[in-house]
């Protein structure tokens, strides 16, 4: 080039680089091709100016670059053109190389054959704390041993062998720091392009992976101690004693669940006190929506939200344990549930501290435990081994959970062999027993034996009406009958004998008045409306239970026992002590038939009924006489045929009294002898809900008096209640024990052997004078009463004088 900037000459290589046509001399360098013109023209214009060499590159549109030399000289600048294209890329790889290398989280180093530190990558001066300056140029024992060193060159030897030179070894490094820092490194022999040899490796930071490998086997470790736990709180020890071993830095807060208060109570922790928590808490939010109960409907992909109080928000931490729901959830072992929240804690006391970093791990139902650290970023994996061992707790507590459950059944079932042992022993001593009073006392004897009974009593009812009369008692009882009855009326009754409304509460009272149990869960309970109560208090009694010895219609008494715990008779004891109450009642009830038809006993009870709206009643009012009833014979579907005899005139009777079906006059005539079909109760419908008959009874306009008998025992007192129920007024006037009629020569029972059919038929035959000579009925009269047909009639009461007959002719052919 000339001081024109004309190019003055140039050779073939030049010609061909820049791809002219033609020869370039004499072409000014502002007119050359514009694609490299204005960097040549600059770097010549450059040493010309400067006298001294300038240089510059330009790359041409089919991707060569060219690199221009502009070298001063006395007659111009010389420049010497040279294609540069591969080095440019090259040095264009090893830009973004560098940047990768930089940009990558483990670090990069190269050593020559010295073991001299040649390149490090910014990674490698994180971990080390080194500057670059420091390392590079530097021998590699600056940061590793020299056993790592020997043992890396053996490695690499043994691969060589192998047609391999890539080899791995985990050690540690010296940090500028003078701390150990454990890494991983693979490492490879490399030839670079002036032919030296070097070393070439990565360095990974393995400190979280040894950490979580480490909490990981601590946490299997702890797996075996938690699956040996005895109950809920070892669980919850355990689950704060290793997050502490394996995050000491952490504070640890397990929290069980309180089903009965709805609460979640602390339930071990790693340093001080913490607070119950409840529903509107942070706490109570995680377990409800982060925990597997049944009760929770929330979405496991969703993030949790929580108020809006600018808090940082909760979210479930990505594959936690049990985080994603299985296909068939009863193939997996029992999960627990991780939800992290940045920020602050439940137990802050400053809720704009966004320091730290807390997880939350529930526990299905039982509760969950709380990991909060002071930093944002522990060391170290945490979701991972948390979830595992929230798993664990889980699985732990769950089988503590059956084992209770296992452990209460056994009790419970060995502790009904023990009951029923015991109600096998007194059913056995019911049958042997010969009296009311040993009866009594063998129940009292034997239950006063079980486990929590105080005091057990029998009373009596059904000889002596009233409240329940004590016969038998076992127990400490402390004089607890005698202080009730000097409370109540004068009457040595007992329990029942308190006449005054807060004895009217006692458990025997209520339980003969409603014939049902009455028990007590807590004697403590009503203390002050019951003084009961307090007596029972004073002597040790906690709960009560009264069963009253009911058989059929008859109350026989009532079985009281007293506990010296709550609730004893809520469950299997209270219920095996009605089923007791019921086989005592039919041992009385057995004990008593015997005795009535060994001695042929009978209860008679005079009575007068007043009620003018009763049907007999209105029946005499309309005869303007007293009606004699000689009997009553129920037809069924309320319907019955009513015999007696009046001296009054009934003619047109049957339109003026109600429920009056028909009326038939008997025997022919005016004989005073009437048959009446009644679609209304009468008072020997009740009397026979009883068991008993009517003696004999005449109704007149204002009631009816009324003579009844009925086999022992007998519950005068219900009986009597029975009929105040439809009638105005029952006057017991008076009570008697007498022998049964008989000597008939019919065998007992007789009447059992008949159909209801058959009696029927005998009954109203008999009642309609049928037997009489001359008859007082016919056998159609009797028929069409009993609404069937003559010869049906003959056919149940010749089927029934058959049984009749054969009873009495197969006695006398008995004997001989």
């Amino acid at each position: 080039m000339n001081g024109s900037h004309a190019v003055a000459d140039t050779n073939a290589t030049v010609d061909d680089l820049l791809g002219v046509d033609g020869s370039p001399v004499g072409i000014d360098l502002r007119e050359a091709d514009p694609s490299f013109g204005p960097e040549l023209r600059d770097a010549v214009e450059s040493a010309d100016r400067s006298g001294r060499t300038a240089e510059a590159e330009v790359a041409l549109d089919d991707g060569t670059t060219l690199r221009f030399r502009a070298v001063p000289s006395r007659g111009g600048v010389g420049v010497l053109v040279r294609d540069v294209t591969r080095n440019s890329e090259m040095r264009r790889d090893l830009r973004r190389s560098n940047r990768v290398l930089e940009t990558l989280e483990d670090g990069v180093y190269t050593l020559n054959e010295a073991f001299v530190i040649t390149s490090v990558n910014e990674a490698v001066t994180e971990m080390t704390g080194y500057d670059r300056a420091e390392l590079v140029g530097s021998h590699a024992s600056m940061l590793a041993g020299s056993e790592t060193l020997e043992k890396a060159e053996e490695i690499l030897a043994m691969l060589r062998g192998d047609g391999s030179d890539i080899g791995m070894i985990e050690s540690s490094i010296r940090t500028a720091s003078g701390e150990s820092l454990p890494i991983e490194t693979q490492f490879s022999s490399v030839e670079f392009d002036d032919g030296r040899h070097g070393r070439v490796g990565v360095v990974r930071d393995v400190t979280d992976r040894r950490r979580n490998e480490s909490a990981l086997r601590e946490l299997s470790r702890s797996a075996r101690r938690l699956l040996r736990a005895d109950d809920a709180a070892s669980v919850f020890e355990t689950v704060v004693d290793v997050t502490a071993s394996v995050w000491p830095e952490a504070t640890v807060v397990a929290y069980s669940f309180d089903r009965t208060e709805a609460r979640l109570v602390p339930a071990a922790a790693s340093d001080g006190d913490h607070d119950e928590r409840g529903p509107g808490s942070l706490l109570w939010e995680v377990f409800t929506a982060g925990s597997d109960a049944a009760e929770t409907t929330v979405d496991p992909a969703r993030s949790i939200e929580t108020d809006g109080d600018g808090s940082p928000p909760l979210r479930r931490v990505p594959g936690s344990a049990g985080t994603e729901p299985p296909d068939d959830a009863d193939a997996v072992p029992p999960t627990g549930r991780v939800v992290e929240r940045s920020g602050d804690s439940d137990d802050s006391d400053d809720p704009d501290d966004s320091s730290g970093r807390t997880l939350y791990a529930t526990l299905d139902g039982h509760g969950l435990f709380r990991v909060e650290f002071d930093s944002a970023e522990p060391a170290g994996n945490l979701e991972e081994p948390v979830g595992l061992l929230a798993a664990n707790a889980v699985a732990a507590l769950d089988s503590v959970e059956r084992e209770t459950e296992l452990s209460r059944n056994r009790e419970r079932l060995e502790r009904l062999h023990g009951l029923n042992d015991l109600l096998r022993r007194i059913n056995g001593e019911l049958v042997d027993a010969d009296t009311l009073d040993e009866i009594a006392a063998a129940v009292c004897d034997t239950l006063v034996e079980a486990d929590s009974v105080e005091f057990v009593w029998v009373g009596e009812t059904y000889r002596t009406g009233g409240d329940p009369t004590p016969i038998a008692q076992a127990g400490e009882s402390d004089g607890f009958l005698d202080s009730l009855r000097r409370e109540g009326a004068p009457s040595p009754a007992g329990e029942g004998a308190a006449s005054t409304a807060d004895t009217a509460r006692l458990p025997g009272v209520r339980a003969v008045e409603a014939r049902d149990p009455v028990r007590v869960s807590d004697v403590s309970d009503g203390l002050r409306e019951e003084r009961w109560r307090e007596r029972a208090l004073a002597r040790g009694y906690r709960s009560v239970v009264s069963v009253p010895l009911s058989y059929g219609d008859l109350c026989y008494g009532v079985l009281s026992v007293y506990a010296d715990q709550r609730s004893v008779f809520d469950g299997e004891f209270g219920d095996l002590l009605v089923e007791l109450g019921d086989n005592v009642a039919n041992a009385i009830s057995n004990l008593e038939t015997r005795r009535s038809l060994r001695t042929g006993s009978l209860v008679e009870l005079e009575l007068r009924l007043d009620d003018p709206d009763a049907l007999l009643s209105r029946t005499a009012s309309a005869f303007g006489a007293p009606l004699h009833v000689e009997g009553t014979v129920p037809q069924g579907a309320g319907r019955s045929l009513v015999y007696f005899t009046t001296d009054g005139d009934g003619s047109g009777l049957t339109e003026s009294v109600a429920a009056l079906e028909s009326l038939r006059e008997t025997g022919g005539g005016r004989t005073g002898r009437f048959e009446a079909s009644v679609t209304d109760e009468t008072v020997a419908d009740r009397v026979s809900a009883h068991g008993g008959s009517i003696e004999r009874m005449v109704a007149d306009a204002d009631g009816a008096d009324l003579t009844i008998t009925f086999p022992r025992p007998v519950d005068v007192r219900r009986i009597v209640e029975h009929l105040e129920e439809r009638y105005d007024r029952v006057d017991l006037r008076s009570r008697r024990d007498r022998s049964g009629g008989g000597g008939s020569g019919t065998r007992p029972g007789f009447s059992d052997e008949l159909t209801d059919r058959q009696r029927e038929a005998v009954e109203t035959a008999y009642l309609g004078g049928y037997f009489e000579w001359p008859r007082a009925s016919t056998g159609e009269e009797i028929a069409t009463a009993m609404d069937i047909t003559q010869p049906t009639f003959n056919r149940h009461l010749r089927t029934a004088e058959r049984k009749l007959l054969g009873g009495v002719l197969g006695d006398i052919d008995a004997d001989g």
